[in-house]
């Protein structure tokens, strides 16, 4: 099964209610990518204060909004992640790179004592290896197809598929998920390589229509044996 996660990055709050909350849009099922920046690692900052959901009443959100992952594009995730989860119930994973400052095992291991799933982000420049030196693996790891920072860059091709490849034969058990780039012909690659999972933003949220670009992105898909997801 392919899993398509809608990415959100947002400017403010307004932005960030109004697409995790999109008329029509979200389904049972899905869940929302939600990009968190604050210029510590990659020079950019987004709007990823949780108090813009979690202040809403639990039953104004309840079956309008998806499940959410959050991406810990920062130096110090726990403080982001805790909010995040503390007042947002519908927060299920948090993903946070392998390239920060601190030790990485010990965020996982708070991660998991938060009763959420565990991802690790790879910038282009990092192998897959380095998941080989983690005690226990992340649930999943997301490959950036892109430098990170910004939404709308172009995806960089055959070094990102190969550490996909490499990634798929080390670890064959592992979810692999793609962010960057992301479109149906550049998803199709990446699904080929071995991913299981991509993140499409500008993809959906630049479309006149964006159930519909999420429609035709998942429905473009086809697995390696020629079957559609």
């Amino acid at each position: 099964m392919i899993e398509v996660l809608p990415g959100i990055l947002a400017e403010n709050a307004t932005e960030l209610r109004e697409k995790l909350f999109f008329p029509g849009f979200w389904q049972p099922g899905m869940t929302a990518h939600i990009d968190i920046l604050d210029g510590t690692m990659f020079g950019a900052t987004c709007f990823c204060d949780a108090m813009a959901i979690g202040g809403q009443r639990k039953e104004d959100r309840e079956g309008r909004g998806p499940s959410i992952e959050l991406h810990c594009m920062v130096q110090n995730p726990m403080p982001i992640i805790e909010q995040w989860r503390s007042i947002v119930p519908e927060t299920i994973r948090a993903i946070v790179h392998a390239e920060i400052e601190r030790p990485i095992k010990p965020i996982l291991d708070r991660i998991r004592e938060l009763g959420i799933e565990t991802g690790v982000a790879l910038c282009p420049g990092t192998p897959p290896d380095i998941l080989g030196d983690l005690p226990k693996l992340p649930d999943r790891v997301l490959m950036m197809g892109v430098e990170p920072g910004a939404s709308g860059k172009p995806f960089l091709g055959e070094p990102i598929l190969a550490k996909i490849r490499r990634a798929r034969v080390i670890f064959p058990s592992l979810t692999i998920a793609v962010d960057g780039g992301m479109n149906t012909e550049t998803a199709q690659s990446v699904i080929a390589a071995g991913a299981s999972a991509f993140v499409a933003t500008s993809a959906i949220w630049s479309a006149k229509r964006p159930h519909d670009a999420y429609q035709q992105l998942t429905h473009s898909m086809i697995l390696p044996d020629g079957r559609n997801i």
